[in-house]
């Protein structure tokens, strides 16, 4: 015979086990549950039938797919029961609770007879309600107690109210205390955990005030040293949420932890939850039990875990070389023609020239095909630059505006730029309000001040997951993607690691944040003063002792920068020659860089000027002598349009020069018989004064009129346009 089981042996502190309670039914009754519990018909019988049951009854997925099968008003009764002591409860308590005094007797012994028929409730007598009020074999149905066995209440607290929590509830401490505080006890919360706090006027300021430093640390002393590391893992690599999947699969040590001890602490504690968070129909890649810390508390529990300042062996500081690279490219366009193709890319001879000038290909390791492509569409989005004639490049007003362009000016359009294409080609569906938070969460940094390199992503991704119902996400995403389903949903982690990525590949290159590396990867980033003017912050500006340019009688300069000399930098890069880009800005004046910048129309005068006012000594003689020579060595010509009038003798040039009428048209008198004229002066005009004058206009030959009609003919392009336009009207 088989060892008999004392079923008190199986009893623990959550309840009576899945087996033990499986042993009151019989081999019918298994049958029954067998076929509910696996969706179809089967033929398994004894232990194997009940091996089955258990191993279904205890896997979340399957008691989630079968949960579905009742109705609310179970539901609430299967909840009742998860509430008690150890899963179970007898039927008087059932039967006088407030929550189902709407149902009739009958109705409520009957709903508790269809959990029995369904597995999801025991008679620990192993009994079944009958239509009269007493149980089979039992004397008093109420005296009868009903349980959930504890492996199946375990697996069904992971979810089971989870449904009924607001993702704002879940993600943020303001939710938590909106769901678990009315306004008027909110002040007793407060004082108990804060007794030196005023008032709290609402739930967003009480969480504001539970989210101090101090608050959090006294709080998190609640929390057992056991569950520290695990804290800290999520707190500092996966900022503030990551699933049990996750750390099986990367932490299989910290993934072994109680789900509903810990929820108990965290919730207790006002720090965060252990939920079944679904985020699948918000477009988020999110389908299982998470530990979760509110948005609120990321950056306090940064700072109290964090066991030791992170290491920066290199810093990655870009400042404003790309700016500097924008007016080079700008200023070549302008001074060399560039083709295009018939596919609209420049020809690669155009880019060679190029490519090698830029700053950013020779001190930071950006490959100059990609920047020339990256500023060339750049220009292009901003109208600086634009196709002419003959598939030719052109530089327009805005282009020609650019060095007069405020800084901060310059950066707000690269930004602009930038998110537009990462919007647009990297997260179309989140990317808009995600860019945003993160940029709000840049600017609540300190100038200055290294922050983990992830902390604004996590802080505005947690964010984002707080406010998902307020952003209406669920409704856009599922306007969009109900007849398609979108390809590639991001989990949690994910969105956050892109918007890092972005602001390395970006906001480093406009110069608004540094990053700081450690052994070759990104550890940290800083916002820079650049950054905070971009972004709208104040910034003081740096009171400096000394100027901060050194010019040497060897043509060497060096600029040591600070917040304000950003705009110098920008000059400087006019008309020497960048050498490197490390602590201080080191520069080279040769011939060939005065001599570009004079012919992009910088005066030596100004070069001087520039010099003279921010070194700190006087400026080399040699070094001022060789610039005005090199200067000088750059010859230039003018083209000007003009109509030129011969008369057949000397008398007849003079008449126009003394004519108060015709005398402002003059531009100039090439000979005693020769005159140049204003092009502004139309042929009829022009006749009409000569003839108040006494002098008569020659009619052109058939020569002259074909010339004419050529030169102020509109050209091919320009009628092509003027019919599109037509067609369009």
């Amino acid at each position: 015979m088989p060892e008999q089981r004392d079923p008190a042996a199986e009893r623990t502190a959550r309840g009576v086990a899945l087996e033990v309670a499986l042993e009151s039914k019989n081999v019918r009754e298994i049958g029954e549950l067998l076929s509910f519990w696996d969706g179809r018909s089967t033929s398994l019988k004894g232990d194997r039938g009940v091996a089955e049951l258990r191993r279904r009854m205890a896997n979340e997925k399957t008691v989630r797919k079968r949960v579905k099968f009742l109705s609310k008003k179970l539901v609430d009764l299967l909840k009742f029961f998860l509430r008690g002591n150890g899963y179970r409860a007898d039927l008087a308590h059932v039967t006088g609770s407030q929550a189902f005094s709407y149902l009739s007797p009958f109705e409520l012994k009957a709903a508790v007879n269809a959990l029995i028929k369904r597995g999801f409730l025991f008679d620990s007598n192993g009994h079944v309600l009958s239509e009269s009020g007493s149980s089979d074999g039992a004397l008093s149905s109420h005296n009868t107690t009903f349980l959930v066995p504890c492996e199946l209440g375990d697996v069904l607290q992971a979810f089971i109210w989870d449904d009924e929590r607001t993702v704002e509830e879940i993600f943020s401490l303001k939710g938590q205390l909106s769901r678990l505080v009315d306004r008027r006890d909110l002040d007793s919360l407060v004082k108990r955990l804060v007794p030196d706090a005023e008032s709290a006027e609402s739930h967003a300021r009480a969480a504001e005030l539970l989210a101090r430093k101090d608050v959090v640390a006294s709080r998190l002393e609640g929390i057992p040293d056991k569950y520290r590391p695990l804290l800290k893992l999520v707190v500092e690599t996966y900022g503030g949420i990551t699933s049990r999947a996750v750390l099986k699969k990367n932490h299989k040590a910290l993934a072994r932890w109680d789900r509903k001890q810990l929820q108990e602490l965290l919730e207790a504690q006002l720090l965060g939850t252990v939920r079944h968070v679904s985020l699948g129909e918000f477009g988020i890649h999110q389908f299982d039990e998470a530990v979760v810390i509110y948005a609120e508390l990321l950056a306090p529990l940064r700072e109290i875990l964090s066991e030791e300042e992170p290491q920066v062996d290199h810093v990655r500081c870009l400042g404003v070389d790309l700016i500097s690279d924008i007016s080079a490219f700008l200023s070549y366009i302008e001074h060399n023609p560039i083709k295009l193709t018939l596919s609209g890319k420049v020809y690669r001879t155009a880019v060679r020239k190029l490519e090698d000038s830029f700053i950013l290909a020779r001190t930071s390791g950006f490959p100059g095909d990609w920047l020339f492509q990256y500023l060339f569409d750049f220009c292009m989005s901003q109208a600086m630059i634009a196709r002419g004639e003959n598939r030719s490049v052109a530089l327009t007003i805005k282009g020609r505006s650019w060095d007069r362009t405020p800084l901060d000016r310059k950066l707000s359009r690269l930004l602009k730029f930038s998110c537009g294409n990462w919007i647009s080609t990297e997260e179309p569906f989140h990317g808009s309000q995600l860019l945003d938070l993160y940029l709000d969460a840049i600017r609540k940094l300190k100038v200055g001040q290294w922050v983990d390199v992830n902390a604004p992503a996590f802080d505005a991704r947690s964010s984002y997951l707080a406010n998902l119902d307020n952003f209406g996400v669920r409704d856009r995403y599922q306007s969009r993607f109900q007849f398609a389903q979108q390809a590639g949903m991001r989990d949690p982690q994910q969105l956050a690691i892109e918007l890092t990525t972005w602001m390395r590949q970006r906001l480093v290159l406009f110069g608004m944040a540094d990053v700081g590396e450690h052994e070759g990867k990104p550890v940290s980033m800083r916002l820079t003063s650049l950054g905070a003017k971009a972004l709208g912050l104040e910034v003081g500006e740096s009171e400096v002792a000394t100027a901060p340019l050194v010019v040497n009688p060897d043509f060497e300069i060096i600029l040591f920068p600070d917040g304000a000399s950003y705009d110098l930098i920008t000059e400087v890069d006019r008309f020497a020659e960048r050498t490197s880009s490390d602590s201080a800005y080191r520069y080279k004046l040769t011939a060939a860089s005065i001599e570009r910048a004079v012919a992009e129309g910088l005066e030596a005068s100004e070069i001087l000027k520039t010099l003279s006012e921010h070194c700190r000594v006087d400026v080399p003689q040699n070094v001022i002598y060789s610039i005005g020579q090199w200067a000088g060595k750059v010859k230039f010509v003018r083209q000007t349009v003009v109509s030129l009038v011969r008369g057949r003798n000397k008398e007849v040039i003079d008449r126009i020069l003394h004519d108060q009428e015709l005398k402002p048209h003059v531009v100039e008198r090439l000979s005693p018989t020769a005159v140049l004229l204003a092009p502004n002066l139309t042929r009829k005009r022009f006749a009409e004064l000569l003839e108040a004058v006494g002098i008569f206009l020659e009619p052109d030959t058939p020569e002259e009129v074909a010339v004419a009609k050529e030169l102020t003919s509109p050209s091919a392009e320009e009628q092509r346009k003027d019919a599109d336009k037509g067609g369009h009207e």
